[in-house]
C-alpha cells in the first residue's frame, strides 16, 4: 500500500513545495513589486512618489508577511477563487481559463502536426527493414530539428513564410490562418526529438530474436511491423508525455512572439509585470497539466505491457553504445570538428568587442560574417563564444544525466518531482535560483540543470522498469547476484546506450536555454559573447543580418551532426 501512494505524496509534495515557492518569489528574488505594479497601472504619467507606492501596498496587501499573503491565497484557491490581478483587478480564473483554451487548442495542433510527421517517418524507417537497410539511417534531419529551439524556428518561420513569401500572418490570434506557423514552430522541435527516440527504440526491436522466429514461421512483415511498433512505444510513453508537456512549456516562446493570447505569455507577461496571483494561477494549471499528462501515461504502459511486467517474460535486447565502423562517417565526424576548431582559432585572433565598422554591414574581406548592431566583428564574437559556450552545454548535460539517473533509479520518490521540473518554465526556475543564491555566476547553470533532468530521469526509469521485466535479469538475484552488481552487470549495461544517446540529443536544447538566461540577468552578460545572447540579440536583425543568428545555430546543428555520425546504438 505504502510503494503505491509513494508516487502521489511525492506529486503533492513537489506540487506544494513549487506552489509556496512561486508564492514567496518576490521575497526570495529580493524583488519590491510595488513600482513595476504602479508603472503598469498608471504609466509614465504618474509619479513614483513614496505616497503612491505606499498606496499599492495598501491595496494590495503588500504590508504584510509574505507567509501571510500565501496563506491566503491558499485559502482561496481551496475554495476555486485565484483572486484577481495586481494589475488590472481582473479575476485570475477568468484570465487562465481563457488563455488555457488557446493553449490547448495550440498545443494540440502542434502535437497533431508531430504525429503526423512521425508517422512518416515511422513508415520510412519500416521500409527501410523490409529491404534490410536498417544501418542506412542517421537520423540527420532529427538531429538538426532537435537542435532548432522554438523560438529560432519561429523566427525563421515567420521571415519565410510571412515576410518573403507573404503567406501566412506573422502574428495574431484572429483565425485558422494564425495557427500554422506557432504550430509548425512548437511541432518541428517535437517532432526532431519523437523519431529520432522512436526509431532508435523500433531499430531495437526489430533486432530482437523474436523478429527471425516470426519471419520464419511466414508472418506478415506488416503484423511484425505493428507489433514492433507497439513494443517500441510502449518503452518511450513517458517520454511521449514529456514531449506533450514540452509542448506546452515550449509555447511560452512562442505565444510571445507570435502575439498568441496563451497561458504561456500570460505567464511570461505575469513574470515580467511581477503580477504574483496570475503568474501563481498560471503556473499552477501548467504544473497540474504536467502531472495529469504524465500519471495517464503511465497508467497506460502498465496496461499496455499487461502481464509482462510482472511476470518477467517481457523479453528484448539492448545494442551497446559504441564509435561507428564506418570510414566516411568518421571522416564527416572528423572534419566538422577540425573545421569548428579551426574556426574557433581564427577568431581567436580578432577582436570581438569594438565596434570597429558600420552596424549591420553584409560580409567582406574584413569582414567575413559581417557586423552586428553595434558594428563589432561577427566572426570574432561568433567563434570566441564558442569554447563558453560548449563548455557550459557539456556540463549542464552532464550534470542532467547524473540527477536523471539517480532519480530515474529512485521513481516512486521523485515521479511527482520528475513531472513538476518538467512542467516548470526554465524563466522561473531562474527567477527562483537567483533569488536563493543571491545572483551567482552558475545560477543560470544550476536553473538550466534543474529543469533538465526531467526527461532523463523518466527515460530511465522506463528503461529501468524493462530491463527488470527481463527473464535473466529477474532470475538473477536466485543465482546469487547481490544489489551492486546486479546494478553494474546487468542493469546499466541495459539502460545507457538509449539513455546516453538521448542526453547527446538534449545537447543542444540545453546549450541554448543555458545561454538563453542572460535576459533575465543570469549567466552571460552584454558584451560577453555567447552564442545564446548573440541570437537573442540579433533576433530583431534577422532580415538585415542574418549570419548573426544563423552561424551560433549552425554551429550547435554541426555539432550534434558530427556526434550523431560517430556514436550509433550499434557499430556500424
Amino acid at each position: 500500500m505504502l510503494n503505491r501512494s509513494l508516487p502521489w505524496l511525492s506529486r503533492a509534495g513537489a506540487l506544494s513545495a513549487m506552489v509556496v515557492l512561486v508564492g514567496l518569489l518576490p521575497d526570495i528574488a529580493g524583488i519590491d513589486p510595488t513600482q513595476a505594479i504602479l508603472r503598469a497601472r498608471s504609466g509614465q504619467q504618474r509619479m513614483m512618489t513614496p505616497e503612491a507606492l505606499e498606496a499599492v501596498r495598501q491595496d494590495l496587501g503588500l504590508h504584510r508577511t509574505s507567509l501571510e499573503r500565501l496563506w491566503d491565497w491558499l485559502t482561496s484557491l481551496f475554495q476555486g477563487d485565484l483572486g484577481v490581478s495586481w494589475i488590472d483587478g481582473s479575476p485570475v480564473s477568468e484570465s487562465i481559463m481563457s488563455a488555457a483554451g488557446t493553449s490547448l487548442l495550440l498545443m494540440g495542433c502542434a502535437f497533431g502536426l508531430t504525429l503526423l510527421f512521425c508517422a512518416i517517418s515511422v513508415q520510412h524507417t519500416m521500409w527501410q527493414w523490409r529491404r534490410n537497410r536498417l544501418d542506412k539511417l542517421n537520423g540527420s534531419i532529427s538531429t538538426v530539428l532537435i537542435t532548432l529551439p522554438e523560438y529560432v524556428i519561429a523566427t525563421l518561420l515567420i521571415l519565410f513564410f510571412a515576410i518573403w513569401l507573404n503567406l501566412l500572418p506573422p502574428y495574431g490570434w484572429q483565425g485558422w490562418q494564425n495557427i500554422w506557423l506557432p504550430s509548425l514552430a512548437l511541432a518541428l522541435p517535437a517532432t526532431g526529438l519523437f523519431t529520432k527516440l522512436l526509431n532508435d527504440s523500433l531499430r531495437r526491436v526489430l533486432d530482437e530474436p523474436w523478429v527471425i522466429t516470426w519471419l520464419s514461421a511466414n508472418i506478415s512483415s506488416v503484423h511484425i511491423g505493428r507489433y514492433a511498433l507497439r513494443r517500441a512505444l510502449t518503452n518511450l510513453l513517458p517520454q511521449i508525455a514529456m514531449i506533450v508537456i514540452g509542448l506546452t512549456g515550449g509555447a511560452v516562446t512562442v505565444e510571445h512572439i507570435f502575439s498568441i493570447p496563451g497561458i504561456g505569455r500570460l505567464t511570461l507577461g505575469a513574470t515580467a509585470a511581477q503580477d504574483l496571483p496570475t503568474l501563481q494561477g498560471g503556473l499552477l494549471f501548467l504544473l497540474v497539466l504536467s502531472i495529469a499528462i504524465s500519471s495517464l501515461t503511465i497508467l497506460f504502459q502498465h496496461l499496455w505491457l499487461g502481464q509482462g511486467l510482472k511476470s518477467g517474460k517481457l523479453i528484448s535486447s539492448n545494442s551497446p553504445l559504441g564509435f561507428t565502423k564506418s570510414g566516411a562517417k568518421r571522416v564527416v565526424s572528423a572534419s566538422i570538428f577540425i573545421l569548428l576548431i579551426g574556426f574557433a582559432l581564427w577568431a581567436e585572433m580578432r577582436d570581438p568587442y569594438t565596434s570597429q565598422f558600420a552596424r549591420l554591414i553584409s560580409p567582406s574581406f574584413t569582414a567575413p560574417l559581417g557586423s552586428d548592431a553595434v558594428g563589432r566583428d561577427l566572426l570574432a564574437r561568433v567563434g570566441q563564444g564558442m569554447l563558453s559556450t560548449l563548455s557550459m552545454g557539456v556540463l549542464a548535460t552532464i550534470l542532467s544525466l547524473l540527477v536523471g539517473l539517480i532519480m530515474g533509479f529512485n521513481t516512486k520518490l521523485s515521479q511527482g518531482l520528475i513531472e513538476v521540473t518538467k512542467g516548470t518554465p526554465y524563466i522561473v526556475a531562474g527567477l527562483l535560483v537567483a533569488g536563493l543564491s543571491g545572483m551567482h555566476p552558475n545560477s543560470a547553470l544550476i536553473a538550466v540543470v534543474l529543469v533538465s533532468w526531467a526527461p532523463l530521469a523518466s527515460h530511465c526509469s522506463s528503461l529501468l522498469v524493462e530491463a527488470r521485466a527481463q527473464p535473466h535479469i529477474r532470475l538473477a538475484p536466485l543465482w546469487g547476484v547481490g544489489r551492486w552488481r546486479m546494478l553494474r552487470q546487468y542493469q546499466l549495461p541495459y539502460i545507457l546506450p538509449p539513455l546516453l544517446k538521448h542526453t547527446v540529443m538534449r545537447f543542444p536544447p540545453i546549450t541554448l536555454s543555458l545561454t538563453a538566461l542572460s535576459f533575465i540577468g543570469l549567466g552571460a552578460k552584454p558584451p560577453h559573447p555567447e552564442w545564446g545572447l548573440l541570437i537573442a540579440e540579433s533576433l530583431p536583425y534577422i532580415e538585415r543580418a542574418p549570419l548573426a543568428v544563423l552561424a551560433p545555430i549552425l554551429g550547435l546543428v554541426l555539432v550534434s551532426i558530427a556526434i550523431t555520425l560517430l556514436i550509433g546504438s550499434k557499430a556500424n
